[in-house]
């Protein structure tokens, strides 16, 4: 039962991204990923998203009495879903952000979350959230404060570009966090069934 919860709610996960994204398909992604979420690099969103699919049918596909096998390609999938998400928000707010110096090593950072067990991934999930809450409340009030228009303009566009970005990281704590408690159910029902 708690099996088959789990892949519903990954299934409701994938298609929340695929309905978020769906306007994206094409779009052509340069961020480098690492090899052991996707096959290749420099690939359009729908190729993405297809690679997605195919670890979702592995789970739904796995008749296997080992929990680790679930747990490894779960957190597989929610790395995936995370990675791709981070990619095509940096992607639009790459089109109103102005290119600072301090974006490199975030990026860089970044992708060495998605390499962290899932409670450490969590905090930095949090720490993520505070900074863009942060900021999109800074650049709300920056447009409203702010008497050129075009300025204002701008300023709205960065803050409607970090509420997006606020949203995501909220999409993936919630994840993470269903999975955090769908793992400590099978480890509370192995170690009941092992008595």
């Amino acid at each position: 039962m708690a099996i088959q919860q789990l892949i519903q709610i990954l299934d409701q996960k994938v298609q929340r991204l695929y309905q978020a994204h769906l306007s994206k398909r094409e779009e052509k992604i340069f961020a480098k990923f690492d090899r052991t979420l996707f096959s290749e690099n420099g690939q359009n969103a729908s190729f993405y998203l297809k690679e997605i699919n195919q670890t979702l049918d592995r789970i739904k596909a796995l008749e296997s009495n080992d929990l680790n096998h679930y747990n490894f390609l779960a957190e597989r999938l929610l790395a995936q879903c995370s990675v791709l998400s981070e990619a095509l928000a940096r992607k639009n707010t790459h089109l109103t952000e102005s290119q600072t110096t301090t974006k490199r090593p975030i990026q860089k950072s970044q992708h060495s979350i998605h390499k962290l067990p899932p409670r450490e991934r969590l905090e930095k999930y949090y720490e993520a959230l505070e900074r863009l809450n942060k900021l999109y409340q800074q650049y709300k009030d920056l447009a409203q404060a702010e008497k050129n228009n075009d300025e204002k303009i701008r300023y709205a566009q960065l803050a409607e570009g970090y509420k997006k970005r606020q949203q995501k990281c909220q999409d993936a704590i919630d994840l993470l966090e269903e999975y955090l408690v769908f793992k400590e159910e099978l480890e509370n029902r192995e170690n009941t069934e092992n008595r």
